[in-house]
């Protein structure tokens, strides 16, 4: 007894082509509909590995650009509630001078006296009142400072 095998040996290639050609084109639409170069490590592992430090870097960099924004609205608090107090304190100089002068009487001289003291509550008003985010700015408790930090690594900070 015989025993034949028939293939066809085109078919068998043109299948396995077909097979590759399919494979293509998914790789391709996946690339074009998630609009990565590499979408698994199979793609290119060391390119993987490299994107997503990159992508790390990059979230930090960002937090880091949120970080020096909220520190810049924190001295601009600050800046603000610093020139209300310079106002009453050349306000409270000048009553100080006009004061000193002879030409006002003792009742006068009180009502000015009455003024500065105002003017005194209000400038510690605002020196306790004044914080961001609930640190406070301006009463004396950050003496040791301020850290802003903006950047990767240990040296992107910045002391207030």
């Amino acid at each position: 007894m015989t025993l034949i095998i028939n293939h066809n040996l085109m078919a068998m290639n043109a299948a396995r082509n077909l097979t590759m050609t399919y494979k293509a084109l998914f790789k391709s639409t996946q690339r074009l509909s998630s609009g990565l170069r590499i979408n698994s490590a199979a793609d290119d592992a060391a390119g993987l590995a490299v994107r997503e430090l990159m992508r790390s870097d990059i979230a930090v960099i960002r937090q880091g650009i949120r970080n020096a924004n909220d520190g810049i609205s924190m001295i601009q608090t600050a800046d603000g509630a610093l020139s209300v107090i310079d106002e009453k304190l050349i306000r409270m100089k000048e009553l100080a001078e006009q004061a000193a002068t002879g030409t006002y009487t003792d009742a006068q001289r009180a009502i000015m006296h009455s003024e500065f003291v105002q003017m005194w509550s209000e400038i510690t008003r605002i020196a306790n009142a004044t914080d961001f985010n609930g640190i406070k700015l301006l009463d004396g408790s950050q003496s040791a400072g301020l850290k802003i930090h903006f950047g990767t690594g240990n040296a992107s900070t910045e002391d207030y």
